[in-house]
């Protein structure tokens, strides 16, 4: 009888141990491993540099970094003979930015082309943490643009703002230069949104790209953004400026004209302007007065003639 209890007490200890041994794995493992697991499992790592990437690939996968971009950074880097610890280091990357609360996808895509260009590890976590620097900047920025009485309209625009705010940092763009586009932005009224100050984030870092001085191309912006001009008006201001430079005088030059164009227009030729380029609405328009047909109801009188 006492053999029998000492056996059960036994298998119910062996039982609580192994629940709890589950438990302590299951806690380990992100909520869907299959992707990740099944990654590391064809990779052609030693079982001591599978722990060591498996360990910070689940700690990106709880940071909130989606699986598959997780797993297809490893496979992409252990195809390319990246060290076990070198790749940690590249995930680490990833971690820390979606930590900071940063979009992750410029991040994760600028390690992805280090990677596919066999840009040295160090090198590219280098490059990766500048962007996230630049990102972090730009989200502060965001975030102040947005007490100051910008708004986002639609999903996604804070986030999109965020990363073309980044991208104009990134080529040069200072950032008092993209705080003082922000506040014109908020002075515009209605016009006051996120996707204004995207726009005029794109197109400063763009004319910037042509050779324009970051202050002459927020400068050159603002006005456009101050002014009220359409979106296609401000995407245009790259044609107009390349217009300007084929005249043979310089950037700043051809900038300076360009501004003096833009405050010197009147309303009613921007609306001109507007109304051609979207000539999609008065096609619209022809198409429903066709529709109507004034001679049906003289057709229906036949019968009581």
């Amino acid at each position: 009888m006492v053999t029998r209890r000492f056996v059960g007490i036994a298998v119910l200890v062996a039982m609580a141990g192994g629940a709890l041994f589950v438990s302590h794995a299951i806690a380990q493992e992100p909520s869907k491993p299959g992707e990740l697991s099944r990654t590391l499992e064809a990779a052609n790592l030693s079982p001591e540099s599978k722990v060591l990437v498996r360990a910070k690939g689940v700690e990106a996968v709880r940071a909130g970094v989606a699986e598959g971009d997780v797993a297809g950074l490893i496979q992409r880097g252990v195809g390319r003979g990246i060290q076990p610890a070198e790749l940690v280091s590249l995930l680490d990357v990833v971690v820390r930015a979606k930590r900071q609360d940063l979009p992750v996808g410029p991040v994760l895509d600028k390690v992805k082309e280090g990677v596919a260009k066999r840009v040295p590890p160090a090198r590219i976590v280098e490059v990766a943490s500048r962007l996230s620097g630049e990102l972090a900047t730009s989200r502060d920025l965001v975030r102040r643009a947005e007490r100051e009485g910008i708004r986002a309209e639609a999903a996604g625009e804070r986030q999109r703002a965020t990363e073309a705010v980044a991208s104009a940092i990134g080529r040069g763009v200072p950032p008092h230069e993209m705080t003082d586009l922000s506040r014109q932005v908020a002075r515009s009224g209605e016009r006051a949104t996120m996707s204004r100050l995207e726009l005029g984030a794109q197109v400063t870092g763009d004319l910037v790209s042509m050779g324009l001085s970051p202050h002459d191309a927020s400068e050159t912006v603002g006005a456009a953004l101050s002014r009220g001009l359409s979106r296609r008006d401000i995407e245009g201001l790259r044609e107009r400026l390349g217009q300007e430079l084929k005249s043979g005088g310089s950037a700043e030059d051809g900038a300076k004209r360009l501004r003096e164009a833009i405050r010197s227009e009147r309303p009613e030729d921007r609306g001109e302007r507007g109304q051609d380029k979207r000539s999609d609405k008065p096609e619209k328009a022809e198409k429903v007065e066709k529709m109507e047909k004034p001679e049906k109801p003289s057709k229906v009188e036949r019968p009581g003639r």
